[in-house]
């Protein structure tokens, strides 16, 4: 009798302990080892973080193209509880939406038989498709199904560009889908203010600034309008991302500060990033609410090696380079040129 009663515990103490390590055991055996789920964000930055989220609704990040910054300092803050907990919705700039419900059953259905290579299109189907090519935004995406897997609370992703398709799609229709994603991604951040969600936003810095601004392309100078400076009814805060290669002395790193008037970091726009034009009155309190200092800005993140050695779809870069103009040719040639000797 005692025999089978020891038994009976043993035998259940095996099933319970399966039925919690399978589920996880799935969704590692597609995340490398390093993409393991572990609170190493910096504890003041992930601090700060609370705070902007405790004051408003919306946190915008200001992503850099080509630099993992942004996307860690996300990563680290959902590894965070707390934050990740009191998060609904991260909203993309990067992302065609037509591939909205498979990024939905990936993130949110853990029997889910969506790959992460099967969510490819979603970053190569995209208007800047060149932008969103590097390994962080993938390992973003892994990231929060991994730690959706892990709570009974779910974070979604919004993709906020137009659904397109590059078949059969002409240069004046490129340039108009340009213009009409602003328009989108106003429409989709709206819609998450009235839905009352506690969000996120991950979009290129310079549409992230609160006040219109003047940039310089070569000689000439562009009154940008941010799509946020026109959302001032919403609660929004805005992280600005260092962008600059140059260190700031006796800053730790990695460092997330308020800006405010007094603010050491307040500095006038002109000597934040040689895009703004000189001798504005703009300082960046004027335009950002925080400052994430990372280090000296690296816009080097890795590629995939699948994208680097895919001829099918350097063939469809190169195509669609001629549709959007001569300048983009150049740099997807270049591009290309340097993946072929890094395969060779």
């Amino acid at each position: 009798m005692m025999r089978y009663h020891s038994f009976s515990i043993y035998s259940f103490f095996v099933i319970v302990m399966c039925s919690v390590l399978l589920p996880y055991t799935f969704f590692a055996n597609e995340v490398s080892p390093s993409t393991h789920i572990a609170n190493t964000g910096n504890y003041e930055v992930n601090q700060t973080f609370k705070h902007l989220l405790s004051e408003h609704q919306i946190v915008a990040i200001g992503d850099i193209h080509g630099s993992s910054a942004p996307t860690e300092l996300l990563i680290n803050a959902l590894s965070d509880r707390d934050i990740f907990e009191s998060v609904d919705v991260i909203v993309t700039e990067f992302g065609n939406s037509h591939y909205q419900p498979e990024l939905d059953d990936y993130l949110l259905n853990p029997n889910t038989k969506v790959s992460l290579q099967e969510l490819e299109p979603l970053w190569q189907d995209s208007i800047y498709f060149m932008a969103w090519q590097y390994k962080h935004y993938r390992h973003f995406v892994q990231k929060l199904r991994l730690l959706n897997a892990s709570s009974n609370h779910k974070v979604r992703i919004a993709l906020a560009e137009p659904e397109l398709k590059w078949e059969g799609l002409s240069k004046e229709q490129w340039q108009s889908l340009t213009k009409t994603r602003i328009v989108n991604y106003e429409k989709t951040v709206k819609q998450i203010a009235e839905q009352n969600d506690k969000a996120i936003l991950l979009f290129g810095a310079m549409h992230t600034l609160k006040q219109p601004v003047s940039l310089k392309r070569g000689e000439a100078l562009n009154e940008f309008v941010p799509f946020i400076s026109k959302l001032k009814d919403l609660n929004i805060a805005t992280v600005w991302t260092h962008f600059s290669t140059s260190t700031i002395p006796d800053i730790s790193t990695p460092t997330l500060v308020l800006l405010n008037k007094k603010s050491e970091l307040n500095s006038p726009l002109s000597s934040v990033s040689a895009r703004f034009a000189d001798g504005t009155n703009q300082k960046l309190s004027d335009v950002a609410d925080a400052y994430y200092y990372p280090g000296p800005l690296d816009r080097h993140a890795p590629v995939p090696s699948h994208i680097k050695r895919d001829s099918q779809w350097h063939h469809e870069m190169n195509r669609r380079a001629a549709i959007v103009d001569e300048r983009v040719s150049a740099q997807i040639a270049k591009q290309l040129a340097e993946w072929q000797a890094e395969t060779d």
